[in-house]
């Protein structure tokens, strides 16, 4: 018995050399690039020596000629799966006969996961991440990490192409660790709602407000229902919205809006009908107050070179924010900013917008001219005709409606007259002399309500009635017009010596005048030069930036350009650079976004300082809301700003 085995022991021995000679040859054939011979040299030792002819095939098939992912990995996992499970004499003898060792699985597994990788990362197929993957990823987790970061921008990129919700969904579901999560998230949101009520219907609004509460847009879907009741702008359509939606964002503004329609005219006798047509009004109080305002008579007055309105006692209930007002008409004035004109009622609410180009009472209501003509309003505001008429076309209907024309020149309330005489300047204020001519120069500040005056090489402040206040040896200088002036905190620049610093209107030196040039106040800061150099001084003398800069320009509502060695940066604060101070030149681009320019180019940032396209056009133009085109060398493109993407034409 004992015999019998030792003789089997022996063929199998011989079995199994003869058959790793098999793969030996093999092996050399395949180094002499026979591969023909190889592979027959392999097939043969696969019954006989799998374990050796396995080592061959995997060889085989990392060969750039007969390359085979799959298969060079099924042969050398087998391969190192049957080498542990080999005694190990067997094991030595195998690696020593076929010249390699554990090192030599574990480069040529090294070489196939790269190969793999590189191919793996040139697929639009997730299936192959997921098999590359499911292969590497105990072995290589450094490639396992970086392919499945890929995965997750390609399922995004999937998801976005198709462009629906649930694309959107499955990949925030099968993803929850991507990077592109949130980007998703945020156009999964924009899909949902785009989907949930593209046929813009009040019953898919309504039920997409119900059915995703923290979605985004339920506030712009409550806005179109808003939209829906106020197409008609009547009394009707907006008391429906607040009985069928009486908790909407808009509630309280359509409730206004429905007291605003009814109240025309604005009368006392139509404030107590619509208390008794509407008893549920929310507002009861503001009732009450207009029914006191209803009784006022309000009047102009001005302040700071500004209008409001007046009470009989004096007290102001209209806020001075217009340029010019009117009294009153029939409970309507006329009022202007930036020489455009409105109608307001006692509540300074606008009954026409500031949008014409002049307003005069007549004799039943108003007319308004704009660029195109004339038109006429009634007494409460409301236009009597939609197409502007020539002024040969508007007597004519004056004249047809009431037989007479009468203009009403709006109330005008006397500002200051500047008198010029003999090369001097004096000033006067309705027949009254405020300053007499003997100044060279006179500037009236709005905000402060000061008046400030060159009289040679001297500065001079004066209040309202040409009193003059005792601010000692101040000098006039080169930019006192637009400096001297005291800002809204009450400050001014001030000069001696030829050299800047900051006074309070009591004439209190806040900073001392060392400077050589300077700026006017913006958000409590103070752009000065000293040396050549600028920085910025706060009002209590403080250094916030220093003096280390070759110009500083106020840049609203932002904060400050500030120009250094190395270029232009934005200046949030004392303690955030909004943009670093290295552009050539940074402006305002639309309402959102900053128009940059570097060495490389023109860029465009967003005004929270992050960068939306990088610095590399000569031409950056708005198409259409959130498409930008892009124009350098390499012709023109196209930034995407949903997709967060550049695209340009692949020929």
């Amino acid at each position: 018995m004992k015999k019998g085995f030792i003789l089997t022991f022996i063929f199998c021995l011989t079995s199994f050399i003869w058959a790793q000679k098999n793969t030996r040859k093999g092996l050399a054939a395949l180094q002499a690039h026979n591969y023909g011979i190889a592979q027959g040299y392999f097939q043969k030792d696969l019954s006989k020596a799998p374990i050796a002819a396995s080592y061959g095939w995997a060889l085989y098939y990392q060969t750039p000629l007969f390359y085979s992912a799959d298969s060079a990995y099924h042969y050398l996992t087998y391969l190192e799966e049957h080498l542990k499970s080999s005694e190990s004499s067997a094991r030595l003898k195998l690696q020593s006969d076929l010249s390699f060792s554990d090192t030599t699985i574990s480069i040529l597994f090294t070489r196939l996961a790269l190969q793999e990788f590189q191919a793996t990362l040139n697929s639009t197929h997730l299936e192959d991440f997921e098999k590359f993957m499911l292969r590497y990823a105990q072995r290589f987790p450094t490639l396992q990490a970086e392919a499945a970061q890929k995965r997750a921008a390609l399922a995004f990129e999937i998801a976005v192409n198709a462009h629906t919700a649930n694309a959107l969904d499955e990949f925030l579901r099968n993803y929850p660790d991507a990077d592109q999560r949130k980007e998703a998230q945020k156009l999964h949101e924009k899909l949902l709602y785009e989907e949930r009520t593209q046929n813009n219907t009040e019953v898919a609004l309504s039920s997409f407000i119900v059915a995703f509460p923290r979605s985004p847009y339920v506030a712009e879907a409550w806005s179109r229902i808003y939209a829906k009741y106020t197409q008609e702008q009547t009394i009707s359509s907006l008391y429906s919205f607040v009985q069928q939606y009486p908790n909407a964002p808009q509630a309280d503004l359509a409730w206004k809006q429905v007291y605003k329609l009814y109240m025309q005219p604005y009368s006392v006798e139509k404030l107590a009908q619509f208390k008794h047509d509407y008893p549920a009004y929310p507002f009861l109080e503001d009732l009450a107050s207009d029914g006191d305002l209803l009784l006022k008579k309000l009047y102009p007055f001005a302040q700071n070179g500004a209008y409001g309105y007046m009470d009989t006692q004096g007290k102001a209930i209209i806020a001075p924010q217009y340029d010019d007002a009117s009294a009153f008409f029939d409970g309507l004035a006329i009022v202007s900013k930036n020489d455009l004109f409105g109608l307001i009622n006692k509540k300074n609410e606008s009954i026409t917008a500031l949008q014409y180009l002049d307003i005069s009472r007549s004799t039943d209501g108003f007319i308004a001219e704009d660029s195109t003509g004339y038109y006429i309003l009634s007494n409460q505001g409301k236009l009597l005709q939609k197409e502007a008429l020539q002024w040969e076309e508007l007597q004519q209907t004056l004249s047809a409606l009431s037989n007479q024309i009468e203009t009403v020149e709006p109330k005008v309330v006397s500002k200051y007259e500047r008198i010029d005489k003999n090369g001097k300047v004096g000033l006067n204020k309705q027949g009254k002399i405020i300053l007499p001519t003997k100044y060279d120069d006179i500037i009236f500040s709005n905000d402060s309500g000061r008046i400030f005056a060159k009289l040679g090489k001297s500065l001079y402040y004066f209040d309202t009635l040409g009193k003059r206040f005792e601010y000692n040896g101040l000098e006039w200088f080169s930019n006192a017009p637009e400096l001297a002036a005291f800002s809204k905190e009450g400050v001014a620049v001030f000069s001696k010596a030829s050299k800047l610093g900051l006074i309070d209107m009591k004439g209190k030196v806040l900073v001392k005048n060392t400077y050589d040039a300077a700026q006017a106040i913006y958000n409590g800061l103070w752009p000065v030069q000293q040396n050549g150099k600028w920085g910025l001084v706060a009002l209590d003398a403080k250094t916030v930036l220093p003096l280390n800069y070759e110009q500083i320009l106020a840049f609203p509502p932002f904060g400050f350009l500030v120009e250094s060695t190395e270029g232009v940066g934005l200046l949030a604060n004392a303690n955030n650079w909004l943009l670093n101070p290295n552009f050539k030149t940074i402006k305002r681009f639309e309402t959102s976004y900053f128009l940059v320019e570097n060495q490389d180019g023109l860029g465009l940032y967003n005004t929270d300082g992050t960068q939306l396209i990088p610095c590399a056009y000569q031409r950056i133009v708005s198409l259409e809301d959130g498409v930008f085109q892009l124009t350098n060398a390499s012709g023109i493109s196209y930034f995407l700003t949903i997709e967060n993407k550049i695209v340009q034409f692949q020929p």
